[in-house]
C-alpha cells in the first residue's frame, strides 16, 4: 500500500510550527535511516523530544521510514497528537469551523496553564487548545504566557489569524491521521523511555533522533525544560544505548563533556522563533554513525570539533 503523503496544498507534513524544529534535517536523516545496519533491520524512527515532529512526518511520507514514534512531556501537546491520531477527522472539522478571536485565545492559553499544572482536562479540548496557541501566538511556543499574533489591539498588518490557514492546517491533520500504526505517540518522559529502551525488545529496530531542549536557553522555549540534572542524565541514558542514535543541541560548551566518546560536529541552521538569523548548532554522533559529509540541512558549514 502506497503511504498518504500530504496534501498538495502544502509542503509540509506537521501541522504545527515548532521552534527550532528540524523537519529540514528529514532529507539527511531519512538517508542516514535508510543507511544503518544492524542484527535485526531497523524500522521505527524514535524521537523522545515529540515537539512538532516535523523530521518524523516528513520522513514517514516519503515512504522510506516504516514507522515513527515520538514521547512528548508537555501534556497539551501529548494531547494535540493523541487527538491527531484518535480523532484526527473530528479535530480537522473542527479547524475548519474555527475562526481565531482573542477570546479563544486566551481560553486556549487557561486550559494549557491549567494541564501543565497537573490539571486533568478533556484530551480534544486540550489538543485544540494547544493547536490554537501554536498556530496563533507570535512564537508558536505552547504555554500560557505567549502573546498572540498582532497584540492586544490586533491593528497591525499581521493579525491572529495570520497563520491560521484552517483548510490547509485541517488538510495536514487528515494526513497524519490517516498514517494510522506508522505513527505512535506516548505521553511522557522522553529520557525514561529511553533508559528503557535496551530491555524493550525493540532496540535493535530502532533509530533514535533526539533533539532536546537547548542547555542555554532551553527552559525559556519549552513548557518542559532541562535542568543541568536531566541534562546528564539524557548523556548518561544515550551513552548507554547500543541503538543507533543522533542528537542535535544548541552548540554550547557543555555538549562535549557530556558526550566525550562521541563525535561532535557544528552545523549553521537558521532559527525562526521570533527572529531570521543564521546561529551554529551541534550534532552528536551515537555508536556506528558517520560523519556527515555536508551540512544536514543541505547548505551551510559543518565541520567536526577537535576530540
Amino acid at each position: 500500500m502506497t503511504p498518504p503523503r500530504t496534501s498538495a496544498r502544502s509542503r509540509y507534513a506537521s501541522p504545527l510550527r515548532y521552534p527550532g524544529g528540524k523537519a529540514r534535517m528529514a532529507p539527511w536523516l531519512t538517508d542516514t535511516f535508510e543507511g544503518l545496519l544492524g542484527p535485526m533491520d531497523v524500522e521505527i524512527w524514535l524521537e523522545p523530544f515529540g515537539g512538532g515532529a516535523g523530521a518524523a512526518l516528513t520522513a514517514l511520507c516519503t515512504g522510506k521510514v516504516p514507522e515513527a514514534w515520538i514521547v512528548e512531556a508537555n501534556p497539551a501537546l501529548a494531547a494535540f497528537w493523541t487527538t491527531v491520531m484518535n480523532d484526527g477527522p473530528a479535530l480537522a472539522a473542527r479547524v475548519e469551523r474555527t475562526i481565531p478571536t482573542l477570546a479563544l485565545f486566551q481560553e486556549s492559553r487557561e486550559n494549557v496553564g491549567a494541564a501543565l499544572a497537573g490539571e486533568h482536562l478533556n484530551v480534544f479540548d486540550l489538543g485544540l487548545s494547544a493547536f490554537i496557541l501554536n498556530r496563533c501566538s507570535r512564537s508558536g511556543m505552547i504555554l500560557p504566557s505567549v502573546g498572540p499574533i498582532g497584540g492586544k489591539m490586533q491593528a497591525g498588518q499581521h493579525t491572529i489569524a495570520a497563520r491560521f490557514n484552517a483548510g490547509a492546517l485541517a488538510d495536514r491533520i487528515r494526513a497524519v491521521h490517516a498514517l494510522g500504526d506508522r505513527f505512535k505517540v506516548f505521553a511522557g518522559d522522553g529520557i525514561s523511555f529511553l533508559e528503557d529502551l535496551p530491555d524493550s525488545g525493540v532496540q535493535d529496530e530502532v533509530f533514535c533522533f533526539v533533539d532536546p531542549p537547548y542547555i542555554g536557553v532551553g527552559n525559556d522555549l519549552y513548557a518542559v525544560g532541562m535542568d543541568d540534572d536531566l541534562h546528564q542524565r539524557l548523556a548518561r541514558a544515550l551513552n548507554r544505548l547500543t541503538t543507533p542514535w543522533l542528537l542535535t543541541y544548541d552548540a554550547h560548551p557543555r555538549v562535549p563533556l557530556l558526550y566525550p566518546g562521541s563525535h561532535v560536529v557544528e552545523f549553521d541552521i537558521p532559527h525562526t522563533a521570533g527572529s531570521s538569523r543564521v546561529g551554529t548548532e551541534y550534532l552528536v554522533l551515537g555508536p556506528g554513525m558517520d560523519l556527515p559529509a555536508v551540512n544536514p540541512l543541505g547548505r551551510g558549514h559543518v565541520y567536526r570539533l577537535a576530540a
